[in-house]
């Protein structure tokens, strides 16, 4: 069963119980207000016919004349009897069963009695007279509240079936209103196409839990999108960029297979072999750092970004001199909490490892300069290199994975660095700019977010 059809028979069934309980309610309050109100007419009926009886002898011709009139003007369907204190009939309009005795005795201890058996009702007065004590026993037949009980349940039937029509008629239509976010929702994911972009839900704001939900879903297609774009490249990446190490290394092997060659040329056959390897080897390696930084992102710690650069800057000077590096740190004491990161350490080593050692290998026999320094309340670092630059051309690729400028042909790398670099910068939300001129500088500029807004 669908949503809208569940809601629809809840819903019905729901209401169905709140009338029939309501109508339950109604119709008894009505039975009961109408016995009530025909006991009181009873109890008038033997009061009349108790002054009648029994206040004749006491009362001038005058003052019995309303009494005998309100009398005579009794319904005739309703049956009066008079026992005196022995239980006989002294007085009656029509004759009267003798089985009520337990009654009649009820009345003489309680002064005043209703009751009821089946359709017959029954009002029994106690009256006191000079005469003697008496027992007034009125006994009527109310066709009227029969009437009106089968006309009451005959009209809730009525507005019972009728307001059930109404409600699932209503409820279904109203619940094809409110699931109709839910039907878009079901057709939009059925039309996704992974090679469409954006990969995204469209929808109007509702300032409600379906635009949460939307909200959700667009977040978890975000995902899906990033993962399977870096999939994607990491196929198409792959499939290039592994295929021009692997052919060198192939061409090699069949170059010094085809004759017999000295010890010198295996040497450097075996060494061109092994610096293809490495090349693939660190191909694979970005590939697989590229293709896992959304996984890997989740676990952050608490860091000190001028530790790590020397971390960096101690790896580095296995390869290079110390007095490559000039480092600056132009924070004072009362603003060192701005050095404190809560980061990813591994991607961030990885990322300012890339652009340090960009800058070391670009920057020729130059040093390079390293700045932290606050700057508008926030912590910057810069890294300027005095090497071949970049042209305004290549700058606009920076970004793109493999993609290498045109004055780096003599330089080894493989394009894959700076992309992973700002990937995870990005991920950090760590602002990133680049300036450059071809020839005489290039600055990368890190702008890191307060540590209680990140």
């Amino acid at each position: 069963m669908k949503i809208r059809q569940k809601i629809t028979l809840i819903s019905s069934i729901l209401f169905g119980l709140v009338f029939l309980i309501s109508s339950l309610i109604i119709y008894f309050a009505f039975y009961q207000s109408s016995k009530n109100i025909y006991f009181q007419e009873l109890s008038r009926t033997a009061e009349i016919s108790a002054m009648f009886y029994l206040e004749r002898d006491e009362l001038s011709q005058k003052g019995f004349e309303p009494i005998k009139n309100a009398f005579y003007n009794l319904s005739p369907n309703q049956e009066i009897s008079i026992f005196d204190k022995n239980g006989s009939i002294v007085f009656n309009t029509k004759q009267v069963n003798n089985n009520l005795t337990d009654h009649i005795e009820k009345i003489r201890k309680k002064g005043k009695l209703n009751f009821r058996n089946n359709d017959t009702y029954y009002h029994g007065l106690f009256y006191k007279d000079n005469q003697g004590d008496f027992v007034v026993l009125v006994k009527a037949i109310n066709p009227l509240i029969q009437n009106q009980k089968k006309q009451l349940i005959s009209i809730l039937t009525i507005s019972f079936c009728t307001a059930m029509l109404i409600l699932i008629f209503l409820t279904s239509n109203l619940s094809k209103l409110a699931y109709k976010p839910v039907r878009n929702i079901i057709q939009q994911v059925n039309d996704l196409n992974l090679n469409r972009r954006p990969l995204q839900l469209s929808y109007k704001s509702s300032k409600d839990e379906l635009e949460e939900l939307f909200q959700a879903f667009n977040n978890l297609l975000k995902e899906i999108e990033s993962g399977y774009e870096q999939q994607k490249n990491f196929v198409d990446f792959s499939s290039h960029e592994l295929k021009t190490p692997l052919t060198s290394i192939i061409n090699q092997l069949e170059i010094s297979l085809q004759r017999n060659r000295s010890n010198i040329d295996y040497r450097e056959t075996s060494k061109q072999v092994l610096q293809d390897a490495h090349q693939l080897k660190n191909i694979l390696e970005n590939l697989l750092t590229l293709s896992n930084l959304n996984k890997n992102i989740q676990r952050k710690e608490s860091i000190r970004i001028d530790e790590l650069v020397w971390e960096i800057i101690e790896k580095l000077t296995q390869s290079y001199t110390p007095e490559k590096f000039n480092i600056k740190l132009e924070i004072s004491p009362e603003d060192f909490h701005l050095l404190k990161f809560k980061s990813n350490k591994t991607l961030l080593y990885i990322a300012l490892f890339n652009i340090i050692e960009n800058a070391s290998k670009f920057s020729q026999d130059k040093p390079i300069d390293i700045y932290l320094f606050k700057q508008n309340n926030q912590l910057t670092l810069k890294v300027l290199d005095y090497g071949i630059g970049i042209s305004a051309q290549d700058l606009k690729h920076i970004n793109r994975p493999f993609y290498r400028g045109q004055n780096t042909t003599n330089i080894q790398g493989n394009g894959l660095g700076m992309s992973i670099a700002i990937k995870i910068f990005q991920l950090h939300q760590v602002q990133f700019s680049v300036t450059s001129q071809l020839k005489t500088y290039t600055q990368i500029q890190l702008t890191f977010p307060l540590a209680d807004t990140h």
